[in-house]
């Protein structure tokens, strides 16, 4: 469950460099590093990448409190190890869809991810 919970906190911090990362070429390293007030809005990739980061932000509380859960109690099943691996592994490709608008593919991307949760939650609850 370690290597998972290290492999999500990787998928977050690319998660949260990514506009950055789109922004720099937009406005230069000088402007960047600077107080970075008045910006221009972000192309639309990196906005989806903002937004992406967003929703990830929203599902790592559940994932890691589940995790955190399962170490702490002594409990990581294989159902449990099952469920991060999806969260983890649906994470990295909700990324895709969602900067390249990848309709359908990504709603159903996010709901392998929700599904990951629910199986390391189960073993919780019995």
């Amino acid at each position: 469950m370690v290597f998972w919970i290290l492999a999500a906190l990787v998928v977050y911090y690319i998660h949260l460099f990514l506009p950055s990362m789109i922004r720099i070429p937009q406005i230069g390293i000088s402007r960047y590093v600077g107080s970075r007030d008045d910006l221009p809005a972000l192309p639309a990739i990196g906005q989806r990448a903002e937004r992406a980061h967003n929703n990830l932000r929203e599902n790592m509380i559940p994932f890691v409190a589940l995790a955190v859960l399962s170490l702490a109690l002594g409990d990581v099943s294989a159902t449990a190890i099952l469920g991060a691996q999806l969260f983890v592994l649906a994470r990295i490709v909700y990324l895709g869809c969602y900067l390249f608008a990848v309709p359908w593919l990504r709603s159903i991307v996010w709901s392998v991810g929700f599904i990951g949760l629910v199986l390391m939650a189960w073993p919780l609850l019995g």
